[in-house]
């Protein structure tokens, strides 16, 4: 039973949070450096630990094994697998970048806290056990559908004028604060793309109850897989639909969808 106690430990249960608010929520609403790696420090924290709880003989095999799986997935030497899995109707994916070595250093804290006490977040019991490895090994085999993200990086001079207060378009449009002072975070949504293009506007309130929107800079999109877990994929028609938009057409979406969400 003591191993198992390991499953209810506060930073192992917040690994395995974090991974699944990352992939689900985060990197596809800020897709940058941060969230990028933020799913490779947790889930190299949270793999060798969920599965050092059913094997506590062989902890330093796993956690070795770990860090060579991770290695080997992150190289161009898995390429193979993944040729295999798309041409079979097998959505995985993933950029090859050497800087997500980094994550690796996570690996002796891991490993680390799980020889040490810790206090537990939850008490354990036997109906919340099958839910806790449920939710791991969901975390662990792809929680979200593939994903596809490209940068646009053009820059703009559309404006346009509404009739509305400032807080009014911000509930309406959804837009958040940027790094740039008095810039705007933007998503213009195409649904039958399954795709979102992120921009960055300025939103200026004049005095008369009139807002100015200017379109900044059309940032980068991203374009939703379809299916189910593994059996899913991404229709290339609609990457190939995203590379080729024109700055015009882009702030023509702009402008529609403005008018939709301020009448």
């Amino acid at each position: 039973m003591a191993k198992e106690k390991h499953l209810y430990r506060i930073l192992f249960l917040a690994s395995i949070c974090l991974l699944l608010i990352n992939d689900l929520c985060l990197k596809y609403e800020y897709h940058n450096y941060l969230t990028g790696k933020l799913s490779d420090f947790a889930g190299l924290f949270a793999f060798p630990y969920f599965f050092s709880c059913f094997f506590p003989k062989k902890i330093k095999p796993i956690y070795i094994l770990s860090g060579l799986l991770f290695v080997f997935w992150k190289s161009e030497f898995s390429q193979p697998i993944f040729d295999f899995a798309n041409l079979n109707g097998i959505g995985i994916n993933r950029t090859v970048d050497y800087s997500d070595f980094i994550a690796l250093l996570i690996l002796p804290i891991s490993y680390s806290y799980w020889n040490r006490e810790s206090k537990l977040l939850i008490e354990p019991k036997k109906f919340l056990k099958p839910i806790v490895i449920g939710i791991n090994c969901l975390s662990f085999i792809a929680t979200t559908l593939p994903r596809a993200y490209g940068d646009i990086r053009m820059k703009s001079d559309f404006e346009t004028k509404k009739q509305a207060n400032f807080e009014e378009a911000k509930r309406a449009m959804t837009f958040y604060e940027s790094s740039q002072e008095e810039r705007f975070i933007y998503h213009i949504e195409i649904p039958k793309r399954k795709m979102k293009i992120a921009t960055k506007i300025a939103v200026t309130e004049k005095p008369t109850g009139v807002l100015n929107i200017k379109l900044d800079s059309i940032l980068s999109y991203t374009v939703q897989g379809s299916g189910f877990i593994f059996w899913s994929g991404i229709d290339k028609d609609d990457v190939d639909y995203a590379e080729n938009l024109t700055k015009e057409e882009i702030e023509s979406l702009f402008r529609e969808q403005l008018d939709k969400q301020i009448k």
